[in-house]
């Protein structure tokens, strides 16, 4: 294989690039609201992972840097996922047995299609270890991928002054944030630059929902400690659509109707007269500082969520044959945060139990559950038991779909963060948690996102998933549907593009001549499609302390004055 330019341009004074899998295999990482810690099992996979990507670098004669950076790298590594992924888990089929599929050589893998059920879990051809136009075809694809969860922080300037409570004696958010992934300046990692470079310079996806943090308002409708707002969610969607000439970035509106509401009210009002927007994104677990403990909400609270849900449907258009009268959803659409715990997060209110009774009060309203409600306490990836006395992690979202009878209706499953996570999971936990989303909300509501930045590039979440099948023995003995290609492409876009009244084949028309894709495909032919391959995986804290570090400046900046 040719040697990648962007390894080439490299000077001899260079910091040595590291020797990692593609995927954060072994690795301590965090997106801010959780710290994920190694087990021993992925301690022991990325070893493996190493040794055969090693062996088969020697075995077609390139440096092994070069080689795990490439498809085959990546092939290299899903297959040793894959072969380790089955036996003596826990988490596999009914009474601890589970679906692995075929080998590839030893290291995992099938030769099933990649539409397949299959007979294996995943769709690695052994030969796509070792040979790069395989891995490539493997790997690859052209659908719609519409994210509905992207981040970004502001510019440290603009920050500092138009928040004023300003932590640590005037050293910005980035500064205590030590969001150091990328190894440069924290507003490198994670400014608005960073985000148009990684979401769409750095990866195939088509058009990204901006979504906001949750932060104590202030009197002038920003918000005083979170680091971005809903004016700077309009800016960068804006920037980034006049550099593309085209409509790649769409943002939601921040909204906590637990903090002084008639503020909430006139901030959406005028960010939907004046701006517009997509969406409602709400953190019910979330509550101001001087609510104190417990100070979250349900979405079905009559207080607190209902005249924030009559506002959402007040302030969106009427639906007019399937379409929005100004090409903004066709129906009120609410994204909320369920699962993970941070900060002064209670757990009751990031429990999904209000998912139920609120969509079917508000029936006309798309609800969209940010991480499928999962947590890092697992529990949640084997098979659903509707007979448990306590449900976990998304089971708890399948358990109020299915006591409401909402499968297929109002509520979807997001999988940003949740699949970043399974990414290092076995097969068998891949396949159970993807199984029981489609076969008990329904194929339709299941959307995909990846919570980038704070993952750095989603593109290894895009291939991760791209090679997932659900076997033929997982389909019989749990009723789960195939994982086709027709139902990845609805999962990677095109139930999303519904919901957010996307037309797909004209966005896509225009994204496939825009000038951010012409750019990609200039740095594909200049550096290699495949720049983002050793970079690190998580801009976010990256061990325990910085974890540590990053809770104490969110407790610092909701204090009073």
């Amino acid at each position: 294989m040719a040697r990648f330019p962007w390894l080439a341009k490299r000077k001899k004074t260079d910091p040595e690039l590291p020797f990692k899998p593609p995927l954060p295999v072994g690795e301590t990482f965090s997106n801010g609201e959780f710290i994920h810690e190694p087990t021993k099992r992925e301690l022991k996979v990325r070893r493996e992972i190493l040794e055969k990507c090693d062996e088969n670098a020697r075995r077609i004669g390139v440096e092994r840097r070069e080689f795990i950076a490439s498809a085959m790298g990546m092939a290299t590594t899903l297959s040793v996922l894959h072969a380790v992924g089955g036996c003596g888990n826990s988490s596999g089929g009914a009474n601890g047995s589970g679906g692995n599929g075929g080998s590839a050589g030893g290291s995992g893998g099938t030769s099933g299609s990649a539409g397949g059920g299959g007979t294996g879990g995943n769709t690695i051809p052994p030969d796509a270890m070792c040979d790069e136009g395989l891995a490539i075809d493997t790997l690859g694809g052209d659908e719609f991928i519409l994210d509905l969860q992207t981040h970004h922080i502001e510019d440290e300037e603009h920050w500092r002054q138009s928040h004023p409570m300003q932590p640590f004696n005037g050293d910005g958010i980035a500064s205590a944030l030590n969001f150091l992934g990328c190894g440069g300046p924290p507003i490198d990692c994670l400014g608005n630059d960073a985000y148009l470079r990684e979401i769409f310079l750095n990866s195939q996806t088509t058009v990204a929902v901006l979504s906001g943090i949750p932060g104590d308002i202030c009197d002038s409708g920003t918000s005083c400690d979170s680091p971005i707002d809903n004016n700077m969610l309009v800016f960068t969607r804006d920037e980034v659509n006049a550099i593309a000439g085209s409509q790649r970035v769409i943002q939601h509106c921040q909204v906590a109707p637990n903090d002084r509401w008639s503020l909430q009210e006139a901030n959406m009002e005028r960010i939907k007269t004046t701006a517009g927007n997509w969406g409602w994104k709400c953190y019910p677990p979330w509550g101001p500082e001087s609510a104190g403990p417990g100070g979250g909400w349900r979405l079905d609270d009559p207080i607190i969520a209902d005249p924030f849900i009559q506002k959402v449907i007040d302030l969106t258009p009427s639906a007019r044959d399937g379409e929005s009268a100004d090409g903004y959803p066709p129906a009120p659409l609410i994204c909320a945060h369920k699962g993970f715990i941070l900060l002064n997060f209670t757990e009751e209110f990031a429990d999904p139990v209000d998912v139920g009774p609120a969509a079917t009060r508000w029936p006309n309203v798309n609800f969209v559950v940010y991480h499928s409600a999962v947590t890092t306490a697992g529990g949640d990836r084997g098979p659903y038991n509707p007979g448990a006395p306590i449900q976990l992690g998304a089971d708890r979202l399948i358990k109020t779909v299915e006591d409401h009878g909402l499968k297929g209706q109002n509520v979807y499953a997001e999988l940003g963060s949740a699949w970043f996570l399974l990414t290092l999971a076995s097969t068998n936990e891949k396949m159970h948690f993807i199984g029981k989303l489609l076969k008990h909300l329904g194929e339709d509501n299941v959307v995909w996102g990846s919570e980038c930045l704070w993952f750095n590039s989603p593109q290894p979440q895009i291939e991760a998933f791209r090679a997932l099948t659900i076997t033929q023995e997982f389909q019989d003995q749990f009723g789960y549907p195939a994982l086709t290609d027709q139902v990845k492409r609805k999962i990677f876009g095109l139930n999303a593009a519904k919901i957010y009244n996307i037309d797909v084949e004209a966005t896509r028309c225009k994204v496939a001549a825009d000038e951010l894709t012409k750019l990609r495909h200039q740095m594909d032919g200049e550096f290699g499609a495949r720049r983002w391959a050793l970079q690190p995986a998580c801009n976010g804290p990256r061990s325990r302390r910085e974890f540590l570090q990053l809770q104490r400046w969110k407790k610092f900046v909701n204090q009073p004055g």
